[in-house]
């Protein structure tokens, strides 16, 4: 089995229902063979230990970014962990060679349903990936087609129970999805 290394950008995975289960599910599954790097609850002030991080990387032979979909992109933690961490002769440049060949695999979740991305929006979930396919191609990684799973929605005090059910449901099958591509590889 090859080293996996999830970098979660959820913000606050203590109000999570979708994305923490999924992250539950990874880790239940393959234990000491995945590291899920929860950046909100070690960078709650969004100061990355650099160093560290690109450890991480560097250990991994396949990389994931799981996500909440917030408004069509990555959440700031994610952007600004991947402004910091990927950085000049570590993931690009003349010397920066150290992502070469890692798979990298984008996993994360929408909050809007089906229907909001079969081209009710202007655009497609396919038209959001040109910029990660680019980052990995700059970066030297292999992109892989994303996991993700549609209405992901769930808040505290406003949803139902059975919205609550139905993102279990999500999240799980999303899981699962997630695990089966990550043993295939």
């Amino acid at each position: 089995m090859k080293k996996i290394t999830l970098i979660s950008g959820h913000p606050d995975l203590s109000i999570s229902v979708g994305n923490k289960l999924i992250l539950d599910e990874l880790q239940a599954h393959f234990g000491e063979k995945i590291n899920i790097r929860k950046l909100d609850s070690l960078y709650p002030n969004y100061h990355f230990d650099v160093a560290a991080e690109q450890a991480a990387l560097v250990e991994a032979d396949i990389i994931v970014w799981q996500f909440p979909m917030y408004w069509y992109n990555v959440p700031a933690l994610l952007k600004k962990w991947i402004d910091d961490v990927l950085l000049h002769d570590f993931a690009y440049g003349s010397k920066g060679d150290k992502l070469q060949g890692k798979k990298l695999i984008l996993s994360f979740t929408t909050g809007g349903g089906t229907d909001e991305y079969d081209g009710n929006h202007a655009h497609k979930i396919n038209a959001f990936y040109p910029a990660f396919m680019d980052t990995a191609k700059l970066c030297g990684m292999c992109w892989q087609e994303p996991v993700y799973s549609h209405g992901v929605l769930y808040i505290e005090g406003i949803s139902d129970a059975k919205a609550l059910s139905n993102v279990q449901a999500i999240a799980n099958d999303h899981a699962k999805r997630l695990i089966a591509r990550l043993e295939s590889l």
